[in-house]
């Protein structure tokens, strides 16, 4: 279920039928190399959420914060960027009011890696009744690593061929999520090297130093084949971790 598409009546009839969590997705406004929206890290997470919300049940999706902190694609035009104070604060207005609401918990899930900082921040900053209702995938590289092994031994691939940012991996999700949006008549290869290294030389210079054209990887050659394979990885680590999230806060209140 999405949340924005439901009226303030059916939502409280649901919240009084039982237990509901509200996942909220975060995405970006920001270049992904000359072949993918602006916006598609907010397209990625929130098939994320869908999928994730669909496997475990007893969960809505909220509508995706669409701007988060890219200050580091910021010479390529387009790009919008909130700092990790002002992404934080609204997270956590955001968090606060929904659970004010009766939801049971709230699961924060980016679909652009420079958020990640803003989400910790967030948890951070909650009291701790809200803290334990809450769970932020903000592992980065866990997410990154689930990618690259699904890569490596189902598809034999490279993960430096993988890449990241406007990649193999993101190109391939966004052939499954917005097909229409991506031109690979346009997609060229972009850094190709050690993530680790290049996610410390972006952050420290910022993109266009790590690749002129803006991708960490080489987008050609991408297909919704491998697409379903990423989202399956991303989706996973969600879904375990919010399985993971219910048995403890059930535990804390079994008599």
């Amino acid at each position: 279920m999405r949340l924005g598409e439901m009226s303030w009546t059916a939502l409280s009839e649901r919240l009084d039928q039982g237990p509901l969590d509200v996942m909220i997705p975060l995405g970006a406004l920001e270049q992904h190399g000359p072949h993918l929206p602006l916006d598609t890290d907010a397209l990625i997470a929130e098939a994320v959420a869908d999928r994730a919300a669909r496997a475990v049940g007893e969960c809505v999706v909220s509508p995706c914060i669409p701007v988060g902190s890219s200050s580091h694609h910021l010479t390529f035009p387009g790009t919008a960027s909130l700092s990790d104070e002002t992404l934080s604060d609204v997270l956590v207005e955001v968090i606060q009011t929904l659970l004010s609401h009766g939801f049971r918990g709230a699961y924060l899930v980016t679909g652009h890696a420079g958020n990640v900082g803003a989400m910790a921040g967030a948890l951070s900053e909650l009291d701790a009744d809200d803290r334990a209702r809450v769970v932020s995938f903000d592992d980065w590289p866990a997410q990154r690593d689930a990618i690259h092994r699904a890569a490596e031994t189902q598809l034999n691939m490279d993960r430096e061929v993988v890449g990241t940012h406007g990649g193999h991996f993101e190109t391939s999700i966004m052939l499954v999520v917005a097909p229409d949006r991506v031109d690979l008549d346009s997609a060229v290869a972009g850094h190709v090297g050690p993530a680790a290294s290049a996610s410390a030389k972006l952050r420290s210079e910022g993109m266009a130093a790590v690749s002129p054209v803006g991708i960490i990887g080489d987008p050609r050659g991408a297909t919704e084949d491998a697409g379903e394979l990423y989202l399956d990885a991303l989706v996973g680590l969600v879904v375990e971790g919010i399985e993971a999230h219910r048995t403890q806060s059930n535990e804390r209140v079994a008599p």
